[in-house]
């Protein structure tokens, strides 16, 4: 099968040019130094602003990933094994409960030592704390393991998807193992010692500055319509007719199906929607070979400043054009290793979809380079379990074996445990949550054992975030069988659900309670000088989404007289929610709020307000209809739903709904 992948454009973004105020380190101020206790620190210093100056401010990379401790010094571990006297298993191991929590960062030691040594070794160098880090994508934790990779060894694993971006904060990791999946997660710790079968991957993205050159960047996107003339020959199916249309609908599709994407195997692969490191260099290549991209520097001599800016400029097509989809558990290439000195497991990446457009009018950009550029690199953070183990092997606390034959466990135990993400939200969103446990028995003159947990910010403080709860067997003949269901009291006295009465069944190894909702911020964009030159005085972004089940409305607004042209906000939707509806308002200074028609699109983050057309050529007609559209703004309650008659989710019901998946 051809391969045919969407046309795309990027934006370079330049110091002099930038609005939102981050934190920028300067790629030719580095440093690495090792630790007494062999920690390796890699440290960049703050980019000056509008000078060449080295800064003796320093700030860190994400190291040290380690085994969170609870007060008393006792490593956040659980390996529990479970074995039986059955005759199907005499005397093995049944299966095994794994259940961890990591952080990373220095320790305060550590940070005094790393200070001390940056003082003393670089005239009077400050250590300014960790660096400003974002999750390089929603898979940003990678677990690496044979045995919690397998369906057929794991029953079930469990962990945060999104690397925390601060020193400190905690990742979890629970997974139950099989018989045979125990038995050979448990040799790599026991027996060979060497390595275990669990390594974890943290993969950010920080901002780093890279120097200046005289000279330019030009994208020149209507050098397409010869390169699709070019490779037709390739490209042509045997209707006519229906080649032309499939030209026509993707411009520039031949380009990356026709004789160049041959040219690096991009199509017959058996995958059609993951490239390599590699692929991308070599198709990036192909854009320079074609004069699509050119590069020009007023450089007589080869300067390591231009190789740099070269990279830095590859590094920004990739995070621009790319998202990484967690999927690489691999060996990295060498030219990922020369790219990414931290990187330990290869990636690879899927083309975004929403950049068409500026290909299709083939619109020719040109960059200066006379400025010095931000741009966002890559740094992985791996370790692998054999390094915290020998701290836990000997601690009963940590890791023990169980058998369940014996008289005690005539007793059934539960754990029950409120998710990281829970305990985040517990006296905002979420006020407590209520987890109700029955036990039916069969059997002549038995009684049903019913019990409750509520966990409440007191009960985490006091308890933390697990509470066990013991029935008895009482001659039960599935006495590993319970009932149980959960109720969520929200902020505004409100409860989710409503009214459950439907009893859901566990298992005794233990219940997870993660919160209905989760956070994700979006952040919203404007064109400030294009807003005054089009009388536009504010923008404002209206959002609809589910939130415990009812719609609830929420807006971010960009004013034209302010300094930043971004704004961000944390809202909270529904766990089988995918998106959420959306319109743009604008203030026009004359006219007032002119507000656009309610579309719907999957989660992004990222929304940018384009000033519409009609409103830029004074389409009468149309600046009516949104006049009115404008005259409904305010149409909730105090605590965000949205009023019956004013509801729009329904209609965007088949992109916004996940749908539930059968048993």
């Amino acid at each position: 099968m051809m391969r045919i992948l969407f046309p795309f454009c990027f934006l370079l973004f330049t110091l002099p040019s930038l609005t939102i105020q981050a934190q920028i380190l300067d790629s030719e101020n580095k440093l690495t130094i090792t630790l007494k206790d062999q920690t390796k620190v890699t440290l960049y210093g703050q980019a000056a602003t509008l000078s060449d100056e080295k800064s003796k401010n320093y700030y860190y990379l994400p190291c040290a990933l380690r085994l969170s401790k609870k007060r008393d010094g006792t490593p956040e571990f659980l390996f529990m094994k479970f074995t039986s006297d059955e005759k199907s298993a005499t005397g093995v191991t049944q299966g095994a409960l794994l259940h961890l929590l990591m952080e990373y960062g220095l320790s305060k030691e550590q940070e005094v030592e790393l200070a001390g040594v940056l003082k003393s070794r670089y005239n009077g160098a400050l250590l300014k704390g960790a660096a400003d880090v974002e999750p390089d994508g929603d898979n940003s934790v990678r677990i690496i393991s044979a045995t919690l990779g397998s369906k057929d060894l794991t029953r079930s694993l469990v962990f945060n998807g999104k690397a925390p971006t601060l020193p400190g904060s905690k990742i979890a990791i629970a997974a139950m193992l099989d018989k045979q999946g125990a038995q050979i997660f448990a040799a790599t710790l026991e027996k060979t010692k060497s390595i275990a079968d669990l390594s974890l991957n943290l993969s950010f993205n920080y901002t780093v500055r890279v120097p200046a050159a005289r000279g330019y960047i030009k994208q020149d996107w209507s050098k397409m319509d010869s390169l699709v003339q070019k490779d037709s020959a390739v490209f042509k199916e045997t209707d006519d007719k229906n080649y032309g249309e499939k030209v026509a609908n993707t411009v520039a599709g031949v380009l990356f199906g026709g004789a160049i994407g041959g040219a690096l195997g991009w199509f017959g692969s058996g995958d059609e929607d993951h490239y390599s490191y590699d692929e991308l260099r070599q198709f990036y290549r192909k854009l320079e070979e074609q004069k699509v991209i050119t590069l020009r520097f007023e450089e007589n001599v080869a300067s390591e400043k231009v190789d740099k800016i070269r990279e830095a400029f590859f590094d920004h097509f990739l995070n621009s054009f790319t998202d990484k989809d967690g999927k690489g558990a691999r060996e990295p290439s060498t030219n990922e290793k020369e790219a990414m000195p931290d990187i330990k497991h290869g990636d690879s990446y899927t083309f975004k979809r929403e950049i068409r457009e500026i290909v299709k009018q083939k619109k020719i950009q040109i960059f200066d380079l006379s400025y010095a550029m931000a741009v966002k690199r890559s740094h992985q953070l791996t370790e692998n379990l054999a390094s915290w183990y020998n701290q836990t092997k000997d601690n009963p606390k940590c890791v023990g074996i169980v058998n369940l034959s014996d008289p005690f466990f005539l007793y059934r135990d539960i754990n029950v445990i409120l998710d990281i993400e829970a305990e985040e939200m517990m006296g905002k969103e979420v006020n407590y949550v209520t987890v109700n446990i029955r036990k039916k028995r069969s059997g002549e003159g038995s009684f049903d054992f019913q019990q409750d947990v509520t966990f409440d910010r007191k009960t985490l403080e006091k308890e933390g975030n697990r509470v066990t709860v013991t029935y008895s067997k009482a001659q039960d003949a599935s006495p590993e069988l319970y009932e149980y269901k959960v109720q969520w009291s929200l902020r505004g006295g409100l409860v989710f659900p409503p009214n459950d009465t439907t009893w859901k069944r566990g298992s005794w190894q233990g219940l997870s309670l993660a919160p209905p909702i989760m956070p994700r911020t979006i952040r919203f964009e404007a064109d400030l000088a294009d807003m005054k030159e089009n009388g536009i005085r504010n923008v404002t972004l209206q959002l609809r989404y589910k939130k415990f089940g009812n719609e609830v409305e929420t807006n971010i607004g960009v004013n034209a007289s302010g300094t930043d042209a971004f704004a961000e906000k944390m809202i909270f939707m529904d766990r089988n929610t995918q998106g959420y509806a959306y319109r743009l308002v604008f203030h026009d200074k004359d006219l007032g709020p002119i507000a656009t028609q309610w579309d719907a699109k999957i989660n992004t983050d990222y929304m940018y307000a384009s000033i519409p057309k009609e409103i830029r050529n004074k389409d009468q007609n149309w600046i009516k209809m949104g006049l009115d559209a404008a005259k409904v703004l305010v149409a909730v309650d105090e605590n965000g739903n949205v009023s019956k008659e004013q509801k729009v989710l329904d209609k965007f019901r088949k992109i916004i709904d996940i749908a539930e998946k059968k048993n």
